[in-house]
């Protein structure tokens, strides 16, 4: 998949959830951006988007909850291991501080090292900072943060890159 147009769709889709009801939660704002992506994202055949898919330390290397996972489910007829057909993983937090998302970025850091998922992506809701800088240096080119606020009644949607 074109990580780029993914990137263009995740920015339109954030640009989207425009309700402030969306701002005051991590979970209500997570079912907007849902509705926003599957309308925008066209994914390759098997392809979809999962939201809070477990991750077992037995099937997968490690124990995460991530908010969403852009993927083909795993099937052994199709895949040659778990880490095959995986696109995007995606961390949400609202009003993030900077330890909030360094954790977050580490756990992007894991999935992308252990499933080797293509990109991470950091969204910080009800904020302007995407704190980029935090970004572990393993990660680096690899995990896009956007941060994204009200302004004025608007959207505002911040994308930063390492």
């Amino acid at each position: 998949m074109d990580i780029e147009a993914l990137l263009s769709s995740m920015h339109e889709a954030l640009t989207a959830c425009a309700h402030p009801r969306f701002f005051e939660s991590e979970r209500g704002f997570q079912g907007q951006l849902l509705v926003e992506l599957t309308g925008r994202i066209h994914l390759p055949d098997q392809a979809i988007i999962e939201q809070e898919y477990q991750k077992r330390l037995d099937a997968h290397g490690l124990t995460i909850r991530p908010d969403i996972v852009i993927h083909e489910p795993y099937d052994s007829a199709r895949h040659a291991s778990r880490a095959t057909g995986n696109i995007a993983v995606v961390e949400l937090k609202l009003r993030a501080s900077a330890q909030q998302a360094a954790a977050d970025f580490q756990s992007l850091a894991a999935m992308l090292r252990m499933l080797r998922y293509p990109v991470g992506i950091f969204v910080n809701i009800g904020s302007a900072e995407t704190h980029v800088e935090l970004v572990p240096q393993e990660a680096r080119g690899r995990i896009v943060s956007f941060a994204v606020s009200l302004a004025e009644g608007k959207p505002r949607v911040v994308e930063e890159r390492t």
